[in-house]
């Protein structure tokens, strides 16, 4: 590399001005034809720039020169022709110093209205025609002072003009061409003959100094442009060497290729006359198919035709047999326009699955060897080019491993990255010829290219579900988690990356729902379910804003005397267009998008609010997620509502479930203790449903124990394991002092049941539906017989 280096710099000699000065044409100096370079069309633009720069000092000169003329000849000419003359100069003048004003400080006007050779003749042949009067109408009428006076300033200009005009020669030359024929005239008309040598003589020296001018200019101007490239392309050789990159290509503004290395030449396995001046888009993607299934090939081609600097894009050629990857940027000219692009690439099919290089690296996950999600990506995309070319499709197979977050929260990170190595290393023993990659967390993905039959591909979903449920030993500890598993199959749940993964990603959804630890193919209505959890999550967020939420209140009986002492709040949501939007529906919406504490802390602070109005002393119940007790100033808010309300804090009962000790959280607890403090009363909710914190009720956290309407109605169907977890719950609760509380009760039986089993507290249907704030009407139903009450007791 750094003998190329040194042949871009040293190789054929430094750029010298005085030979790139003789050696332009005389029709491109002249600007008479356009340059078949890029540096040559750099070149004449800047030819053109450098004469409007100079326009305010030649307008001021020209200016201060003609007001002078005017002046001297004011007595000896008619003064009307004098203004006349001073009038169209002025005016001359004012109209190319503005164009040249707004042609440097408008951009959008120089874009429109570019300025060239031909738009700066015609101003320049006016005004060497106006300079001629003088000499050929006035010189006559002048006394011998203004004669000399005429002669110098028209000797003046074309000097001045030999400088100001000469980066271009067709303006100067037409300048002092028409200037000095106009004194050759005025001599001759005097009878100075003799004078006339000696002006062609000074005009023939200035229109030298114009060429020479001219030349030097464009020969410095071309050495800079050329150092600058050379500098660059060094610095693209420093790239080229620094990312291990095979080639070098460059493109016209058209995006055909313009020089390209041999090594690209070779890669593309096409002679070099059919890659010169073709499209590069048709190049890497000819039948226009790889653009609609590559997320690279996509991005490339807008960084393309957006003008956009690019790095290290990936794209598969040849119906994804092949990977190259692509790094480039804009050339630009002067006026900011693209005037092509260059870069560097590679064949990286190879080196981003082996070896040690910065494609591979970036391409696997550091902790588990596996390839990672760009990998993965680039692997689907590959499949479904192949598919598209007739050599089968694929299977996606998304997987999460269950249970690895209480190992992760309970064990640590440490434990836990040595489980997700494990996991790793038997999915990849499992798999076969298949790929699998990590693609975060506890996700994983499996790329079987090829397989399409639903009963092959739910066999290894199989195996790779019974592999992972096997215990792992990690360290000291023997562990069990599992895993769940989505699956779309290409091409018929989709053909881009994009849509197979979101497809797979419903089915795993679709599996966790059901039970985990299961397979579940992508099905057509699973996506119809995720556009309406969407749909409903949008209108959930307008109804927030625009009062859609409420609350309503289910009793809470005293058993035996069933007087009210408390009511549960439970949101409803009344949708102007659905009517009643069922909470099973809804509630689990507000979970997953992350609502959960701006929802929750509106129902403790409205359900305070309204329970400060009833007529009774009742308690009032408030369900609280594990996200507010962790993520938000719930003891604040709290504080507040009650403050705001004027309830008692001993009236206010928070419930909280189980799950909000799987972490063993300290914040949790701090939190706990806090609401304690301030004289609320904590419920554990469901109890036994989920992780049962004993040691949080020997601590004394929670006054009061809820049995889990399941148990309920177990116990009540005459279940003997229902009713010896109620019968235990119960024990537990007389033994840590606390309430207990039989949610579920929907018939008398039942009532009477849990009355018996020592329940101190009913709640359910057979008390009371959730009611409005202002509906509060207890309506008990008919209490059974003393002979059914007798049969119950002795179930």
């Amino acid at each position: 590399m750094g003998t190329g280096r040194k042949m871009l710099v040293n190789g054929g000699e430094r750029p010298r001005f005085d030979r790139l000065a003789a050696e332009i044409p005389v029709d491109q100096l002249f600007l008479l034809s356009p340059p078949t370079d890029a540096t040559g069309r750099e070149v004449q633009v800047e030819q053109v720039a450098a004469l409007i720069a100079m326009v305010p000092l030649t307008v001021g000169a020209n200016l201060v020169a003609a007001v002078t003329i005017v002046a001297s000849l004011w007595t000896d000419v008619p003064h009307w022709q004098l203004v006349a003359w001073l009038a169209l100069f002025a005016g001359l003048c004012s109209q190319r110093l503005f164009r040249a004003w707004r042609l440097r400080h408008d951009p959008a006007y120089a874009a429109r209205k570019p300025s060239s050779v031909h738009t700066i003749m015609p101003p320049i042949l006016m005004l060497s025609v106006l300079w001629a009067v003088p000499a050929s109408v006035w010189f006559g009428m002048s006394g011998d002072e203004d004669k000399i006076l005429i002669a110098l300033m028209l000797f003046g200009l074309a000097s001045g003009a030999s400088v100001t005009l000469s980066t271009v020669p067709p303006a100067a030359l037409t300048y002092v061409l028409i200037v000095s024929t106009a004194a050759i005239g005025a001599l001759i008309l005097a009878g100075y003959v003799l004078l006339i040598g000696l002006v062609l003589l000074f005009g023939g020296a200035l229109a030298y100094t114009i060429i020479w001018n001219a030349r030097q200019f464009v020969g410095h101007l071309r050495a800079r442009l050329e150092v600058e490239e050379q500098a660059a392309m060094i610095a693209l050789l420093r790239q080229f060497e620094a990312s291990g990159s095979d080639w070098l290509w460059e493109l016209d503004p058209n995006l055909c290729m313009r020089h390209m290395s041999s090594a690209f030449i070779n890669s593309s396995g096409q002679p070099v006359e059919r890659l010169i001046g073709g499209d590069v888009r048709q190049l890497l993607d000819p039948r226009g198919d790889a653009r609609s299934v590559s997320r690279g090939m996509r991005q490339l081609f807008d960084a393309l035709a957006e003008g956009n600097a690019f790095r290290e894009i990936a794209v598969p050629v040849r119906g994804g047999r092949s990977w190259w990857i692509f790094s480039g940027q804009p050339l630009l000219g002067p006026d900011g326009k693209i005037t092509g692009w260059r870069g560097v690439g590679s064949d990286v099919t190879r080196s981003r699955r082996t070896g040690r290089n910065s494609i591979r690296a970036a391409r696997h996950d550091p902790l588990t060897g596996l390839p990672n999600r760009l990998l993965i990506r680039e692997l689907i995309e590959e499949s479904l080019l192949q598919e598209r070319s007739g050599r089968g499709g694929c299977a996606l197979l998304l997987l999460d491993l269950d249970r690895f977050k209480l190992v992760n929260d309970t064990l640590g990170h440490a434990l836990g990255d040595q489980l997700l190595a494990a996991a790793a290393g038997r999915l990849a023993l499992v798999v076969g010829d298949a790929e699998v990659g990590r693609l975060g967390g506890d996700e994983f993905a499996i790329v079987a290219s090829g397989m399409t039959d639903r009963s092959d591909v739910s066999a290894l979903a199989e195996r790779v579900i019974a592999a992972l449920s096997q215990p792992f030993a990690v360290g000291s500890a023997d562990l069990t988690i599992g895993a769940t598993v989505g699956i779309a199959l290409a091409p018929d749940d989709g053909m881009t990356e994009g849509t197979l993964t979101r497809n797979a990603d419903l089915a795993l959804y679709s599996a966790k729902a059901a039970g985990r630890g299961r397979c579940h193919f992508f099905e057509p209505a699973m996506a119809e379910r995720a556009k309406a959890q969407r749909e409903l999550e949008r209108d959930l967020r307008v109804a927030l804003q625009s009062g859609e939420l409420s609350l309503a209140y289910q009793p809470i009986v005293e058993a035996g005397s069933h007087r009210i002492v408390g009511r549960e709040a439970l949101l409803r949501w009344s949708h102007p267009e659905r009517g009643d939007i069922p909470p099973d529906l809804f509630i689990p919406v507000i979970e997953d998008t992350g609502l959960i504490s701006q929802v929750g802390n509106w129902v403790v602070r409205e359900a305070c609010r309204e329970a400060a109005s009833w007529k009774d002393e009742a308690r009032l119940a408030v369900n609280v997620s594990a996200v507010q007790l962790t993520g938000g100033d719930l003891v604040g808010t709290v504080v507040n509502a009650l403050a705001v309300s004027g309830l008692a804090p001993e009236r206010l009962e928070l419930e909280v479930t189980e799950s909000v000790f799987l972490a063993d959280d300290e914040a949790t607890r701090h939190t706990l203790a806090r609401l304690r403090a301030v004289g609320i009363q904590l419920v554990l909710d469901d109890f036994g449903m989920g992780y049962s914190s004993l040691k949080s009720l020997a601590r004394g956290e929670f006054s009061k124990i809820k049995i889990d309407r399941s148990f309920v109605a177990g116990a009540g169907e005459g279940r003997s394991d229902a009713r010896a977890i109620v019968e235990a719950v119960i024990a537990l609760g007389r033994a840590m002092r606390c309430d207990v509380t039989a949610e579920g009760i929907e018939t008398a039986a039942q009532a009477l049941l849990f009355e018996k089993m020592g329940c101190d507290q009913l709640q359910g249907f057979h008390f009371g539906r959730p009611l409005a704030a202002d509906q509060h009407v207890l309506v008990l139903p008919d209490l059974p017989s003393g002979s059914q009450r007798r049969r119950i007791a002795r179930a």
